[in-house]
């Protein structure tokens, strides 16, 4: 029995055969098999449709597709409409009485409406709906911008990622460079024979690095198409590398120090929406004791109806008509005065009040750490900017020079090179962290980017 090993570029397979195939047979399979896999590739990645987004245009698209915001935005309408069952009248109930047989002599036939109304509880009902509308409104506008951060700080690490991978693509191919002219040199007598293979290993491994970067690019896009919600359009950034387009992504330059954390404070407190909603939720709370507080009011209930004799039931053969109203108090609190629902009524007011203090305290110290990571991620970035970027940019050049004019060996250069590569992929990591912190920010005021003289002009 002879073993027969078939290569291809996916590994090597181990075949034992009991006859021989021949050489066009084995191609012939291998051609069937990598048609089948590429026709599989083509069909599986057929349905995607990549399409650029802006980032404004990612938040819009956002704000339509997400369930969670939906949801909430179905709620606000459905407590739009407890408004108006709040105000309903009560349905009347309509009725007769009829006579049959002897007992119809003499005694009228009776049909009529019986209606109860009550009495200084509507308005009450109306304004507890209300507050509970508000509630809702700002809990579904908290939705929105909590959504438009998670949208953001997405987009930020989807560019974070594309800027990484083209720059370890350029250091890839200037590597390559590098290696082809060092097995010149080699091939020349001019360098060792170790410097060539300091120059391939370098190579490999910045061929390595751009594999990783390139799949933390399809992981990031990955990321922020599941936060637009899209399924059969694979969305992607506008713009292909992260660069200090601050304007363009709603995000302050960080020469800008016009923002204090006293003046941060006084906004959100007054103005962020889980704050209103909980300040809504105090109101409803209170509300719902007048609700409550309104059943010790009795209700008036009235009727209405007509009353007649045919002749055929007359005692004296006439034939008798006339119309009846009548009124009575029901629902009078004689047996039971409610003081249960009054107690859990004013025990609910309790409950909110503690409630909206406790978020008040985790709002303070929110706005507090997103502010402290705000202020030192724009001081790292204005770092780089003037300092390390400029300085390494330089020595990285002077290197380049050194080492084409045979002033430097490989090693020297790789190092220097190795330092700028780490402050290059540094400076994009601080640059996209302002972006992310800055957003944050955003967020835990809920305000928009083009509202931020509100906070600036604002008195303390």
């Amino acid at each position: 029995m002879k073993k027969i090993k078939l290569h291809d570029k996916f590994g090597v397979y181990d075949t034992n055969l009991n006859i021989f195939l021949s050489y066009n047979q084995c191609m012939k399979n291998v051609f069937v098999i990598l048609l089948i896999f590429l026709s599989g590739i083509n069909t599986a990645f057929a349905i995607q449709d990549i399409k650029k987004i802006t980032l404004e245009q990612a938040i819009k698209h956002s704000l339509k597709t997400n369930p969670q915001v939906e949801a909430s935005r179905l709620d606000f309408e459905k407590s739009k409409n407890d408004i108006k069952s709040a105000n309903q009248l009560k349905n009347p109930a309509v009725g007769t009485f009829q006579n049959i047989g002897t007992t119809a002599q003499g005694n009228p036939q009776q049909i009529g409406a019986d209606l109860t109304v009550e009495i200084l509880k509507r308005r009450n009902k109306v304004n507890f709906a209300k507050t509970r509308a508000v509630m809702q409104e700002n809990l579904y506008d908290f939705q929105k911008y909590n959504l438009i951060a998670q949208v953001k700080i997405s987009y930020f690490n989807f560019l974070l990622k594309k800027s990484n991978l083209n720059f370890i693509e350029q250091q890839r191919e200037l590597l390559r460079d590098i290696y082809d002219d060092t097995v010149r040199k080699q091939q020349k007598g001019l360098c060792s024979k170790s410097e060539v293979i300091q120059a391939k290993i370098a190579l490999n491994r910045s061929i390595m690095y751009y594999n990783i970067a390139k799949s933390e690019v399809i992981s990031a896009q990955n990321k922020f198409n599941a936060i637009l919600n899209s399924r059969d359009t694979d969305y992607d950034t506008f713009e292909e590398t992260l660069g200090n387009n601050f304007a363009q992504l709603y995000t302050l330059n960080p020469q800008n120090n016009c923002l204090t954390f006293e003046k941060i404070k006084q906004y959100t407190l007054l103005n962020r929406y889980d704050l209103k909603s909980a300040r809504a939720k105090i109101d409803s709370a209170k509300n719902n004791l007048k609700v409550v507080k309104s059943n010790l009011i009795p209700d008036l209930e009235v009727s209405a109806g007509y009353a007649y004799k045919t002749s055929g039931i007359s005692e004296n053969s006439s034939y008798r008509q006339g119309a009846y109203a009548s009124a009575s108090i029901v629902n009078i609190p004689l047996f039971y005065q409610y003081k249960p629902e009054i107690k859990n009524a004013q025990i609910e007011i309790e409950k909110a009040q503690l409630s909206y203090q406790d978020l008040e305290t985790d709002v303070i110290r929110d706005i507090r750490d997103a502010f402290e990571k705000y202020t030192i991620a724009k001081e790292n970035l204005n770092l780089y900017d003037k300092e390390l970027l400029i300085n390494s940019r330089e020595l990285l050049d002077e290197a380049y020079k050194e080492l084409n004019s045979n002033k430097t060996d490989l090693t020297s250069f790789l190092v220097s090179k190795k330092s700028y590569i780490e402050l290059e992929l540094g400076y994009k990591q601080a640059l996209c962290e302002y972006y992310v912190s800055f957003a944050q920010l955003l967020c835990e005021m809920n305000i928009t980017f083009d509202r931020l003289d509100e906070i600036v002009h604002q008195d303390l």
